[in-house]
């Protein structure tokens, strides 16, 4: 595996991350990075590349610097050492934002499930931050973690009290303030002293601990304060060892969690560099890279290390745009000097070098193929030191990578079999395109000989491609045009750089004939590219004026589909309230019509119930019932009222059969077992010689026959058939009594009259029976 990192400026690509890197940690991480072959590694770099610029999108995320991190983690695990107090606070700075990053997509994993994963991949450590962070506050061991200190800094502070209270006094007595040079207690050598003028240091009882640089000034401790000075070093010193006590504990607990402490660092540095390079991304427009099979894909490709130095300066790069399907293995790209051939050449290896280190790369797209080596020839690599000419350097250069190239390689090479003879060189640059297409390598080359030109047009797996030149302006434009062989345009340039007229004819005289014919050739080609070029560009225009017309009418038709349908479904809503308040109102008032018509009915009933109970001469034997079993459920009777429930329903019982029996629901009947339903009102008691029929059922005809019953016994009929009609909805029936006498007739009459129920009767037309029958209207 090998990389040409040094002509691809690989390097400066790190100095143009390395600020987006905030951590000494993650800049070290930053220069060790290097590209790789393993592709499952780099799609997931770059998956998380992408979820880490999402983030960025809305949140923000830095990684400051801690000074004392790197010493103090390279230091855990040495026998001996004590940390002191900024070293482990340093520690506990450290702990805080890995428990925040180790938390910080925790409730966002769905959005961002790999930085989730990232995050919970550091140590928990919340246990050691939060025991250090007891013991150390404001830059000092906190006295509330340690009896004995907060004991010996009382002591200290009541000692320091008493001293400073006698110096103060010794300070104000006769005997010594004439003789003070500043009143004022002050302290040298960790011992508290007054300033006393030199020239009076015999006059008081002390111990000179400092000269002032005057000379003028002695520092004296008075010996009354000998003790009470002796007391405050003495707990001082006891003050030291207990925090020093406290400082070799806490490294103790430390060095427990090296592994972890060093875990957690080497991922801060990892997320460090991750989010820099996210940052970076985001700032100049850069996408993550698909991995082909073989096919190079660019769109809208940038060179960073240019684009940066044009957007510092207020410009803009012209971006690269190239397809190579897997089966073409060879272009070549011809054009003007100074036209952008090698950084055409610079951006595809720079690029390439990116997406296998696992970087986003500024384009809108790119398909890129994995590897194996990144291969260029690139510059002049003339070498006084080793003797070399810049074409020996060359063939040097194309020599190792003969050598080292595969199908998997990308092989850069800037203006090939120049700086010798063209002929030879021509020749020598076409034997070495043909080498790297039978190996099948990757292969780009720039060029000025017609000959390679030629070559491409006429090879299979071989193209051309042109750096533009504007022939009006005699000026690159750094457009790729592939397809098309370009013109060096060495003759124009110099015209234009003002080279004498007669030098510039004497030239284009001398050129070969064939020269002038490939020239010739070559700028045909260009013309009808030109022309192909810009009757593509109108058809985009035309096809983007048709998308927007488009575009325009659907929204239009949308928006006039949601009025229309804003319109119905209010024009809806409005119907549907409006039936629904009628339908109320009907169905109000047919319920208490239904229930009115119900009572009176029920009314009758009862009433011809009583009557046919008194005409019974017979007395009623009671029923003989078995014992029922205790296992067996009990047969509802006809005429109760059952819950049926498997349907949640209550209805009539009709009929009773031997294991199942028929419910009347409204309108409907279904026969259900005994089991299945449960009696909620039993029917009314009557005689086992009385039968009254309460089923709510349809009729089975909407007229009557009485002829042949005596006039009490077609009352009697009558009376239950009207009360079935009433029940069943009718608001007609017809009733045949026959002519004959005429009796049965005139009791039907008279029955009518005295119907509460009854609107009108008359004798049916001749056609319907005449004066044999008689039509009812029943009341609504």
């Amino acid at each position: 595996m090998d990389f040409s990192l040094e002509p691809l400026e690989y390097d400066r690509l790190k100095t143009l991350l390395r600020p987006y890197v905030r951590s000494s940690g993650g800049r070290d991480r930053l220069e060790r990075l290097k590209p790789t072959t393993d592709k499952d590694r780099l799609q997931a770099q770059h998956a998380l590349n992408r979820e880490a610029m999402a983030y960025l999108r809305d949140h923000g995320l830095g990684f400051g610097d801690i000074d004392l991190l790197p010493s103090v983690v390279d230091s855990l695990g040495l026998a001996g050492v004590t940390l002191a107090i900024e070293e482990v606070e340093a520690i506990i700075e450290f702990l805080s934002e890995t428990e925040s990053l180790r938390t910080r997509w925790k409730d966002d994993a769905h959005d961002f499930p790999l930085l989730a994963q990232k995050g919970q991949a550091f140590p928990d450590l919340k246990d050691l931050r939060s025991l250090l962070g007891r013991a150390i506050r404001g830059g000092e061991i906190n006295e509330d973690y340690s009896p004995t200190l907060k004991r010996l800094r009382r002591e200290l502070e009541k000692a320091r009290g008493r001293l400073n209270r006698k110096l103060e006094s010794i300070l104000k007595s006769k005997e010594v303030s004439g003789r003070l040079q500043d009143e004022l207690v002050t302290m040298r050598n960790g011992r508290y002293v007054i300033p006393i003028r030199t020239e009076q240091r015999g006059s008081v009882d002390g111990i000179v601990h400092a000269t002032s640089s005057s000379g003028a000034t002695v520092f004296m401790e008075p010996l009354e304060t000998l003790e009470m000075n002796n007391d405050i070093v003495r707990l001082a010193e006891e003050e030291a060892r207990e925090v020093q006590r406290i400082l070799g504990e806490l490294t103790d607990r430390i060095q427990t969690s090296a592994d972890d402490l060093r875990a957690a660092a080497r991922l801060r540095a990892a997320m460090d560099v991750l989010f820099g390079i996210a940052c970076w991304g985001r700032e100049f427009d850069c996408v993550s890279p698909e991995f082909s099979d073989g096919a190079l894909r660019l769109v809208a490709a940038r060179h960073p290390i240019l684009d940066r130095g044009l957007r510092s300066e207020g410009g803009e790069t012209v971006p690269l745009t190239l397809e190579m399907e897997a089966d073409e293995r060879v272009l070549v790209i011809s054009g003007p000097n100074a036209g952008g051939k090698t950084i055409v050449l610079k951006t595809i290896g720079l690029l390439s070098l990116m997406a296998q280190s696992g970087i986003p790369v500024p384009a809108e797209k790119a398909d890129l193929p994995i590897l194996d080596h990144v291969l260029a020839d690139i510059g002049d690599q003339q070498s006084i030191a080793n003797q070399l000419s810049t074409f020996s350097a060359h063939v040097l250069s194309v020599s190792a990578m003969v050598d080292a190239a595969s199908e998997r390689s990308l092989i850069l090479l800037d203006e090939i079999g120049s700086s010798t003879e063209p002929t030879e060189g021509a020749a020598l640059a076409i034997a070495v395109l043909e080498h790297f297409r039978g190996v099948g390598s990757l292969t780009l080359a720039s060029t000025h000989y017609n000959r390679l030109k030629m070559y491409a047009e006429t090879t299979d797996g071989v193209r051309n491609a042109a750096m533009e030149f504007n022939e009006a302006t005699l000026e690159p434009t750094y457009r790729l045009i592939d397809g098309l062989a370009g013109q060096s345009s060495g003759l124009d340039i110099a015209q234009r750089l003002r080279l004498p007229s007669e030098l510039i004819e004497r030239a284009r005289n001398s050129l070969d004939r064939s020269e002038l014919d490939a020239a010739r050739y070559v700028r045909e080609l260009q013309d009808r590219v030109k022309s192909l070029e810009g009757e593509k560009r109108a058809l985009e225009a035309e096809r983007h004026d048709f998308e927007e017309w488009k575009a325009g009418m659907r929204s239009r038709l949308e928006e006039e589909r949601r009025a229309e349908r804003n319109r119905i479904e209010a024009r809806l809503d409005t119907i549907v309230g409006e039936l629904r308040d009628a339908a109320a109102k009907e169905l109000d008032a047919a319920g208490r019509e239904a229930r009115k018509r119900f009572d009176k009915t029920l009314d009758r009933a009862r009433v011809r119930a009583g009557a046919q109970i008194r005409r019974v001469q017979q007395p009623v034997e009671p029923e003989t019932v078995d014992a029922p079993s205790v296992a067996a459920t009990p047969a509802p009777r006809a005429g109760a009222r059952v819950r049926v429930l498997s349907l949640g329903v209550e209805g009539l019982v009709s009929e009773v059969m031997a294991s199942e029996v028929e419910v009347t629901v409204g309108n409907m009947k279904t026969r259900r077992p005994f089991n299945d339903v449960e009696t909620v009102a039993p029917p009314l008691e009557l005689p086992r010689n009385v039968h009254f029929d309460f089923s709510e059922k349809q009729m089975d005809s909407t007229e009557i026959n009485l002829i042949g019953c005596r006039a009490e016994e077609a009352i009697s009929r009558l009376d239950k058939f009207l009360d079935d009609a009433l029940l069943t909805g009718l608001l007609s029936v017809r009733i045949v009594h026959g002519s004959g006498m005429g009796v049965l007739r005139r009791a039907v009459s008279e029955f009518l009259e005295s119907h509460p129920n009854v609107s009108g009767f008359e004798l049916a037309p001749q056609n319907q029976g005449g004066g044999g029958a008689t039509l009812v209207t029943l009341k609504d």
